[in-house]
């Protein structure tokens, strides 16, 4: 009797072993499934993550290439505007001595209208004198008319018909 006691708590022990066993195999197999479903997981993150490491050198090669490229154009456009700062202040000296030389040039136009006027003047008077002493002389010239009134010459004066011949050109900056 003791045995068959014994060998019913044997069998018991063994049912609750056999029944935890059995709760062990289907836990260590689904962990098994979760270990293997980690794994892919893991292997999918890694094959991404060198994806991404793989888009990010891109970028930054790229990236660099760009970089590259507008720092050469922003030291063409560097140059370009030192050149154009450069022709400005040779364009601005030029432009002074220009104005001084066309200053001293209209100066000169200036004396040398004066100059032909006050020829032209005493030509005028000398034409004037000889035609008061070609009147005085004969007073009836063109077929018996009178040549000139008294008073006024048969020539007319230059420097009365002339318009302002210079005009003063200035020029501002």
């Amino acid at each position: 009797m003791i045995s068959y006691l014994a060998d019913g708590i044997l069998m018991i022990a063994l049912i609750i072993t056999s029944v935890w066993v059995m709760k062990m195999n289907s836990r260590l197999q689904k962990l098994r499934d979760n270990h293997y479903e980690f794994r892919r997981i893991m292997e999918q993150t890694n094959l991404a993550l060198e994806g991404i490491e793989v888009s990010i050198d891109e970028i930054n090669v790229r990236g660099q290439q760009v970089l590259n490229a507008l720092g050469k154009r922003i030291d063409e456009a560097r140059d370009i505007v030192t050149d154009i700062d450069k022709m400005t202040r040779e364009v601005r000296g030029q432009q002074k001595e220009l104005r001084l030389e066309m200053v001293a040039f209209q100066e000169q136009i200036s004396k040398e209208c004066n100059n032909q006027i006050s020829i032209l003047k005493k030509i005028s008077e000398a034409a004037n004198e000889a035609a008061k002493r070609e009147e005085q002389t004969n007073p009836l010239l063109n077929g018996g008319e009178v040549a000139a009134k008294p008073g006024h010459p048969p020539f007319y004066r230059i420097e009365d018909q002339l318009p302002s011949m210079l005009r003063r050109v200035n020029l501002k900056s």
